[in-house]
């Protein structure tokens, strides 16, 4: 409700800045003698809801970039302002009285459109670390060993404080050295899979705050005194305002009535922005550095152990399983006009794509991979998507052919296998364990990101590989003695002997170079009866994908993460923040 009353005051503050700027009255229909004082008090106004967190964009990850232009923005809009002002100040012999209303409000402008300037101009500040200093912090000792252990979820947020701050996973170029090198005390090893991915949710959270929010910018002494000025500001607007027209607003005039609404509501948002200011890791941390004060020690225990339940991120894993939707696509209403716009699969692939909760058992087993992963690559990024683990369990010569091909088609096959695999061990067993649902969780997943994130996996071919085995698969459930409506039917024939329909000269002819000789359903089919023959099949499949988790998340650029902070996270962030406090960047030791 408050974000749709500033929505609203944004646009018509915008139209009423523009009306008084070009020197025209701005009147209303009902009445026209509109008092002029008012009209310029709008102007700060505007400017203070300008200023406001909520203005912040998810585009601003490229205005950071460019601070110069914010800083000339606010030059813009305050010359603006001021113009605006003086215009009327030349007009009105009261114009000392009316001071009182102006410029208070004035101030608080400046301030809340400054503090949106700073927050994204610092937001991809740089300043670099030298060698020596980055050896210095070995010896550095964390404020969160000196704190009571019997706070819950203190320690978590401290170390998520520390890890990012040393990080600074949103700078590209940021120079540091890993983690298992010179801060042994950072590591987060020895924490449960609940407990680790939970320090990762918090890194995120100040990640998110950084480049989204003015939170690195309130949280701070100046941050503190700016938001104290225009909070005063504003009430002593509003109590000058009350004073100056208490006439008009007892007798009901509709601009009075109009403006004094609108001062109360800017007063409420005000006063909701600051109730919610200690309820942040942020407020937490401060109080932290000052926890020898008896009065923040009894705020530590109440805010940590409210931190520690609070919801994060969404915890939900995005979800396509490609033979589900071959076997359940519907044509959409309108589908002419959204095909002729070339929507129509998007819409679609959007329909078929559902949401579940990321289980503890997944988070465990993806922490023990992690593990087994570092063992090999330690320190250097991610650079196999499976050879990893094949060879770990002894299998790499028997499927090297699947791992090796490009990244989109290797998705593709193991995606189909495992779903053959599933069916197949669902049908003789009737029983799980947990490496098979991570694995079915997993082959989903990635499947998902191929579908609807592929920008996330950092490829270009993603949709013509979609396509190609969407047809392959519709061709296949539609050809034959009768129509394919089943996915165990489905995967019964896949996974059976029972040979797979050629490919006709004309099927070949409508391939791109991409997909030329390229037989989805034969290779997905030899796959899933080579892992059918093993004992480990489903160790070897879920640590196959966990591979390719981590191929994927160390390789997609940091911009296309930090863009995925504002869906509320994603399981591909939370593997590349871990993957990233053990990669080697920009260090090289004497």
């Amino acid at each position: 409700m408050l974000g749709l009353l500033k929505m609203l005051w944004n646009d018509w503050g915008i139209e009423i800045l523009v009306l008084a700027s070009s020197g025209k009255e701005i009147k209303y229909t009902d009445q026209q003698n509109v008092p002029r004082e008012l009209e310029a008090l709008l102007a700060p106004l505007l400017l203070v809801q300008l200023g406001n967190p909520d203005t912040i964009t998810a585009y601003s990850i490229e205005d950071n970039r460019l601070g110069l232009r914010q800083l000339l923005i606010l030059i813009f809009q305050v010359g603006i302002v001021v113009y605006i002002l003086i215009r009327y100040w030349t007009t009105l012999s009261n114009t000392t009285t009316l001071s009182f209303v102006y410029l208070p409000m004035f101030l608080a402008g400046i301030i809340k459109y400054g503090e949106l300037a700073w927050a994204l101009k610092s937001a991809l500040k740089n300043f670099g670390l030298t060698i020596e200093e980055i050896d210095k912090q070995e010896n550095v000792s964390p404020l969160f060993l000196e704190l009571p252990r019997d706070i819950p979820g203190l320690e978590l947020i401290s170390k998520a404080y520390y890890r990012f701050d040393c990080l600074k996973p949103h700078l590209e170029n940021w120079f540091y050295k890993p983690f298992h090198e010179c801060l042994p005390w950072m590591l987060i090893d020895a924490y449960l899979a609940e407990d680790m991915f939970k320090i990762i949710d918090a890194e995120l959270g100040f990640m998110y705050d950084v480049l989204y929010t003015k939170a690195p910018i309130i949280y701070t002494r100046k941050g503190c005194i700016l938001r104290i000025i225009s909070f005063f500001s504003i009430v002593f607007t509003l109590c000058g305002f009350t004073v100056l027209f208490k006439k008009c607003l007892h007798h009901r005039n509709w601009e009075v009535v109009y403006t004094f609404v609108v001062l109360i509501i800017t007063i409420i948002l005000e006063v909701y922005q600051i109730i919610l200011l200690p309820f942040s890791d942020w407020a937490i941390i401060q109080m932290i550095k000052h926890h020898n004060m008896p009065i923040m020690l009894q705020c530590l225990r109440v805010l940590g152990s409210w931190s520690c339940r609070r919801k994060k991120w969404s915890n939900s894993l995005g979800q396509f399983n490609l033979l589900s939707f071959c076997l359940h696509d519907k044509q959409l209403k309108f589908s002419r006009i959204i095909k002729f716009r070339g929507l129509d699969i998007e819409f679609r692939k959007s329909c078929n794509r559902k949401r579940v909760e990321l289980p503890i058992v997944l988070k465990e087993v993806i922490v023990q991979e992690l593990k087994e992963v570092d063992q090999v690559r330690d320190p250097k990024a991610i650079t196999q998507r499976g050879q990893w683990a094949l060879e770990r369990h002894g299998c790499l010569n028997q499927f090297r052919w699947s791992v090796k091909r490009n990244f989109d088609k290797s998705i593709t096959i193991w995606h189909i296998a495992t779903y053959i695999c599933y069916d197949s061990d669902i049908i003789l067993y009737d029983t799980i364990n947990s490496h098979v649902e991570t694995s079915k969780l997993l082959s989903n997943y990635m499947m998902y990101l191929l579908a609807l994130r592929r920008h996330m996996l950092c490829t270009t071919a993603a949709d013509v590989i979609f396509h190609h085995a969407y047809t392959k698969l519709m061709k296949f459930l539609r050809t034959g003695p009768s129509i394919i409506r089943d996915e165990h039917k489905a995967c019964g024939i896949l996974g059976s002997d029972q040979g797979l329909l050629e490919e006709s000269n004309s099927d070949r002819s409508e391939e791109s170079i991409i997909t030329s000789n390229w037989h989805v359903l034969q290779d997905a089919q030899r796959l899933s009866r080579s892992l059918m023959e093993k004992e480990n099949m489903w160790h070897i499949i879920s640590s196959v994908w966990v591979e390719m988790l981590c191929y994927a998340a160390s390789n997609c650029p940091m911009n296309f993460h930090a863009e995925q902070l504002r869906r509320g996270g994603g399981l591909i962030t939370h593997v590349w923040l871990l993957l990233a406090h053990k990669t080697e960047r920009f260090y090289t030791s004497d």
